[in-house]
């Protein structure tokens, strides 16, 4: 039986993030991390077409889901695993760190910046999993080729 197992999900997130933190791990333990972002991804990716509930709850390098699943769909999940990094590193903490800063400390360690383009970034992520969703539910409609192949003005 063909199924996708959860290292190609986690190399794909790689390849987006490009985060040298995970080059100074080892391999077992940055293949961990990345392993832990796929259940709230799959919780995410509500328009799915394949069961992903359907999987090896045991989240290590030789489980996957028990289906082959399409380009687009490791390309959203792996777009979800993003989103879900970015609230636990980079939105969630400073989050907590503005409650516990004074206004000036909170500006002074440029978190305010660092903040707003991880929020810019999860949208522009959000935003591309909609619109591959979107692709993906009505691109077999008349309508959807229609709008899709007019031209823009």
């Amino acid at each position: 039986m063909a199924y996708t197992g959860y290292k190609e999900l986690a190399d794909k997130f790689f390849d987006k993030i490009k985060d040298h933190k995970f080059l100074e791990l080892p391999p077992s333990t940055a293949y961990a991390i990345a392993y832990s972002y796929i259940p709230k991804a799959c919780t995410l990716y509500q328009s799915c077409t394949h069961n992903l509930e359907d999987r090896d709850k045991n989240v290590d390098s030789f489980g996957g889901f028990n289906t082959s699943l399409s380009d687009t769909d490791i390309e959203i999940l792996s777009n979800y695993m993003v989103i879900a990094w970015l609230d636990s590193e980079y939105i969630c903490t400073p989050t907590v760190l503005k409650a516990r800063l004074s206004p000036s400390d909170f500006k002074s360690l440029n978190l305010p910046q660092s903040l707003g383009k991880a929020m810019e970034l999860r949208s522009m992520l959000k935003r591309e999993n909609d619109q591959l969703g979107i692709n993906r539910s009505y691109g077999s409609s008349k309508i959807f080729s229609m709008v899709s192949g007019r031209k823009k003005v």
